[in-house]
């Protein structure tokens, strides 16, 4: 399976991302779970958090991390905005 290619973010609060896939679902990533690795670590500041570039169709940081647009799609849930305000 191909996932689809990650389109536009939107990053929220949390550590969470609103992604806009090419296949028009809109679904919500939390990177919160992967912090603690040492590739995501520099992502705890909440500015380098926002520092990042859509490169064929996936997200990376300018601190190096990423992710492949795979993880990003199937490990993501649809987003429904009475299901973000918990």
């Amino acid at each position: 399976m191909r996932s689809p290619d990650i389109m536009q973010v939107k990053v929220m609060s949390d550590y969470k991302l609103l992604l806009n896939f090419e296949n028009g679902e809109e679904k919500v990533f939390d990177l919160k779970p992967f912090l603690d690795y040492p590739v995501f670590k520099p992502l705890k500041d909440k500015i380098e958090f926002k520092r990042f570039d859509l490169i064929d169709g996936t997200l990376e940081w300018k601190c190096g991390a990423d992710l492949s647009a795979d993880t990003f799609y199937l490990e993501s849930i649809p987003y429904n905005a009475s299901n973000m305000a918990k």
